[in-house]
Formats: structure tokens, sequence, C-alpha cells
């Protein structure tokens, strides 16, 4: 979630416009996925009153990324909103972090709930813990289900329509934010103007902090071969919001120089890209897993469904 230092939009003036347009509007889309990347995440945490999906050591180093960031943004003087962008970050991060140790260490669950009224983890109470919360799927689409009218729905809904919701938000927010000529006109520097080593030097801090990040989530999937407790939209939203920042810089100048100014920007959003694909393989395998080694009848999965 870094926010690169455009410099070189005083020398692209003869770009043609089609090209900035669509760099503005990758831009405003992922910021679009930003603004709302940890609200799935926290709506599952909420549902299930538990956090134990998601690796703290992630949330830990991601929070650190985000603030190396905040002070890259700081210290180079952008733009007002771009600092603001990179502040939302910071506490968005903190809230998540506050919300997962509140539920892993000081939520004490209520024992009391009717066995009609059971979710998924309580059904499966009388399990071992390896073969409960660890190895259930969090969202339906998850679930080894038929494939029928109501599932494909459930997907549509729960996936498909957030997913365009946000992509439709971030074209109309640069409808409303002028043409790509006067977003041209609002550059902070000149290319060729020297490049700072101290926000340079923050920016590859925040793009080796993003890689790091979610090594130890990969590794806690592995683990438990399981990633019960993780939102899956949280994930797409963020490999959207990177694809779609990534896209932003190159649409924007293929220039060596501009290249070389945001690379560390560009190593952070790509480079976290590659890992979500190893979560989505994750989701996908631990399905195949809830299946083979639970055998838990499909007609029971739609109480378990219910934890997304």
């Amino acid at each position: 979630m870094q926010v690169f230092i455009n410099t070189a939009k005083d020398t692209i003036s003869n770009e043609n416009l089609f090209r900035l347009a669509l760099s503005g509007i990758c831009g405003t889309t992922s910021i679009a996925c930003w603004v709302v990347l940890l609200v799935p995440q926290l709506i599952d945490q909420w549902k299930l009153k538990s956090s134990e999906g998601v690796s703290l050591v992630f949330l830990i180093v991601w929070f650190l990324g985000d603030i190396a960031n905040l002070m890259g943004a700081l210290w180079a003087d952008l733009l007002p909103n771009v600092v603001l962008l990179a502040v939302w970050f910071c506490f968005a991060d903190a809230f998540e972090l506050s919300s997962a140790i509140y539920y892993r260490f000081f939520y004490t669950p209520e024992r009391h709930a009717e066995p009609s009224s059971a979710t998924g983890p309580q059904l499966l109470s009388g399990m071992n813990d390896a073969e409960s919360l660890d190895n259930v799927p969090l969202v339906e689409s998850e679930i080894d289900e038929p494939r029928t009218s109501k599932s494909k729905s459930s997907v549509w809904i729960r996936y498909c329509l957030p997913v365009l919701g946000v992509l439709l938000i971030g074209t109309i927010g640069f409808l409303f934010s002028g043409s790509p000529k006067d977003n041209d006109e609002t550059g902070n520097s000149d290319i060729d103007s020297p490049i700072a080593l101290g926000p340079q030097v923050l920016g590859y801090m925040s793009a080796m902090l993003y890689l790091t990040a979610r090594i130890p989530q990969i590794i806690q999937n592995y683990r438990k071969q399981s990633v019960y407790g993780l939102s899956l939209l949280f994930f797409i939203f963020s490999t959207c919001g990177n694809i779609t920042y990534a896209a932003q810089i190159l649409l924007f100048s293929t220039e060596s120089r501009y290249i070389v100014l945001n690379m560390s920007w560009l190593l952070g959003s790509l480079g976290t890209v590659s890992q979500d694909a190893i979560i989505f393989t994750q989701f996908y395998i631990y399905r195949e897993r809830r299946k083979n080694v639970l055998g838990i009848p499909l007609n029971n999965e739609s109480a378990l469904s219910e934890s997304d």
C-alpha cells in the first residue's frame, strides 16, 4: 500500500491523453481498493469472534511497512492527498491489528449458545483442534458443494459485486478528479531533479517489509493446512489494488529515470501480488483437503458457511 513519488508529470505533457486517462483510472481504483481493503477481514473477525486465522506477525510487519511509507511521503513533501492516504493506511492497520489482538488475547467467548444456532467452529467442537477451527473453510465458495444456482448467486454477491463496485467507484472518482491534461500539470518537481536519498531508502524499506509480511501468513496457512479465519475478499482487494497501482505508474511513464525513481514502489506492489497468488492457491488446496480429510456430508455444509 505504497504511494509513489510522481515527479515526471511536467515532462510528459505531450503523452497520449488516453494513456494518461488509464493511468488516472488505475490510480483512483487503487485508492478505492485500499480504502475498503481491511473491511472484509474485520467483518469476518467480528462474525467469528476470532482472529486465529490471521498471523499477527503478518499484520505487525505490514503495519511497519505502512509507517515507513508514511514517513517517506512526509519526507518527500508529497501532495496532501497522498499523505492523507498514507495516514489512512496506518490508521486502518492499527484498527485491524487492535481487533486481532483483542480477539486473540482478551475476548472470552460465550459457552451457552444453543446447538441450533451453532456456527462452524461450534458444530465441530467434538473434534480435536486440528479438525475443527483449522480445517473448516471460511467462505461458502471454498466448500465443495453442488454447483447450484444458489451457490453461483452467493459467489456473485460475495465477491463479484464488491469488486465491480470498487472498480466502478474508482472510475467515477477519476471522472470527478479532472481531465488527464489538468492532472498532468500538478507535478511537484521535475524528473531531472536529484533523487532524494531519504525517501528512496524509506521506499525500499517499505517494499521489503511488504514483501516480508505475507511470509508468516503463508507459513501459518501451510502449518495448519487451513485458511480458516481469512477473508478471501481481503486478498482479492489487495491484488486488485496492487495491480492497478503498478499499472498507474507504468502507464504514466516508462522513462528509465522515472522507473528507477519508483522502483521500490513497483517492487512492493508486484512482489506482493506474487505472494497473494500463493495464498489464493492455499485457499483452493485447503478447500480440497477439507473435503478429503473431514468428509463432512454436503448437506451439513450450509451451517459452516455462516461464518463468512
